[in-house]
């Protein structure tokens, strides 16, 4: 399940924090991540960071039935900003958000591949940055950031369904393990595919 979203600048703010665009509603998690990191903003040394980045949407996505994710979409060109900030500001937020993981991603859109039948033909390219398959792996990406991937392969099933086997480097086992679940729901209920992680020297 990917979500394409007009790359328009956002129309609705509910907070400083939450800038969503077409006008939409905030949803109560959507509230709850907003005020936490106004909260990080004023009282945390955090705040000269968190200084002009906002978020354009988030969601909870069920791991298992006692456990819950909160997925916040960042942005595409605010990322670098979040990343120098991210892996202290992921435990300040899960201890705010009652403990559940929380990822950041990225929004990205996805361009369909032109037929002779679409509209509006145009002779650009579409950039491969936008294809489904680059989308689906700056996701991978961006679940397991900090740590880095150093490899992966698709394994085909008897029943002809696959699952991607991805390399995480050795050092980020401690500070990734936990979240190993995490991140194979994620994905999943983002992209549709399944995923498993492993660690590699």
């Amino acid at each position: 399940r990917i979500q394409i979203l007009f790359e328009a600048m956002p129309l609705y703010s509910q907070s400083s924090k939450l800038l969503k665009p077409n006008s939409d509603t905030p949803t109560d998690i959507e509230v709850s991540v907003s005020q936490a990191l106004l909260d990080l903003e004023a009282n945390s040394d955090l705040g000269g960071a968190l200084r002009g980045l906002y978020f354009v949407g988030a969601e909870e996505i069920v791991i298992r039935d006692d456990k819950v994710a909160i997925v916040i979409h960042i942005p595409f060109p605010q990322q670098r900003f979040y990343q120098k900030i991210q892996a202290r500001l992921v435990r300040e937020l899960e201890k705010k958000l009652s403990g559940k993981h929380v990822i950041f991603l990225s929004r990205r859109r996805i361009l369909s591949k032109p037929t002779r039948h679409s509209r509006n033909l145009s002779k650009q390219k579409r950039p491969r940055s936008r294809t489904l398959t680059e989308v689906h792996s700056a996701i991978l990406d961006d679940l397991v950031f900090p740590a880095e991937i150093i490899g992966q392969r698709k394994r085909i099933k008897i029943d002809g369904s696959q699952i991607i086997k991805v390399h995480l480097e050795k050092a980020a086992q401690i500070n990734t393990e936990t979240k190993l679940d995490t991140f194979t729901a994620v994905y999943k209920n983002l992209t549709g595919k399944d995923v498993v992680f492993e660690y590699k020297d």
